[in-house]
């Protein structure tokens, strides 16, 4: 197992399942070589592919005005849940114009919405679960919030680049989630940690950042709870595998358990008031415990 700590993130090259779990336990992101770059769909997908095989696809597709990562309403479930159907090679087109609005092919399931894509990737070896597989396909700046999922996930880039800022899950009130305020997310922060304004946020916890440039080929662990932001630095398509935590996680993977009770009592005061937006998180946070 031939490891290397380059910009702070561990990289590891085709690993066994052993050598996985021996790092997965030290609940630290780092990057794998030498497996995806292997898939057929690192070979295969281009556009030109994948109008071939999926183009007519019926997709679901997130819309937004170009300034409206600028301020605050991202982290509002009311504002953010803006989507419309739409084919694969509608989509395709509109990633080459220029428009008003900017559009990503956010979080759909790859099994639901691409059946036939599904041979060109093998599943990674290292849970003895099953994953949910979801796919990412966005153009240059496409970004995500800087947010944190309950789930394990192994980010494979499939085509193109992103950069990835990480956080470790200190503080959780570090990261200035929207508690108490109505259709907020409780997993997204209130920050940009691209121009963190440390005025607003001194509690910020900046200097912990993780920063990588993901290459196609490459995957990343990301542990459950762990803070992290996306951005797109060409155009590009990623898959998510994600697996369910499971009560042993808490105990095998070192400070998981102690994050989770330093988060979970506020899931629970901002779900007592606001039921609709921290109900799923905090369900399967607690799911996972019980």
């Amino acid at each position: 197992m031939a490891v290397i700590n380059s910009n702070s993130i561990l990289r590891i090259k085709n690993p066994s399942k052993k050598e996985f779990v021996e790092l997965w336990k030290q609940y630290q992101p780092f990057l794998i070589e030498g497996v995806a770059e292997y898939w057929d769909a690192s070979k295969k997908w281009s556009n030109d592919y994948l109008l071939k095989q999926s183009g007519n696809n019926i997709i679901p597709v997130e819309f937004f005005t170009k300034t409206y990562l600028d301020n605050y309403n991202y982290v509002l479930h009311e504002t953010y849940n803006n989507n419309k159907k739409m084919k694969l090679k509608e989509y395709i087109d509109i990633l080459s114009e220029e428009n008003d609005l900017q559009y990503y092919m956010n979080e759909v399931y790859l099994e639901k919405y691409f059946p036939e894509l599904t041979g060109d990737i093998n599943y990674p070896e290292y849970f003895s679960i099953k994953p949910s597989i979801v796919l990412w396909f966005g153009s240059f700046g496409k970004t995500t919030t800087l947010h944190f999922d309950e789930i394990h996930n192994i980010f494979a880039q499939i085509r193109g680049r992103k950069r990835v800022i990480l956080f470790p899950p200190s503080n959780y009130l570090s990261f200035y989630p929207p508690l108490g305020e109505s259709g907020s997310y409780p997993h997204f922060s209130k920050i940009n940690p691209l121009i963190p304004n440390l005025e607003l946020f001194p509690k910020f916890p900046w200097q912990d950042k993780i920063e990588v440039i993901l290459n196609a080929g490459e995957m990343l662990y990301i542990p459950p709870l762990w803070w992290h932001h996306v951005t797109g630095v060409d155009e590009n398509i990623s898959l998510s595998f994600w697996y369910d935590v499971k009560i042993k996680d808490f105990f095998q993977q070192k400070r998981f358990l102690s994050t989770t009770l330093n988060i979970l009592p506020h899931l629970i005061r901002h779900s007592i008031r606001n039921s609709n937006s921290s109900l799923s998180v905090l369900k399967s946070i607690i799911q996972s415990i019980w």
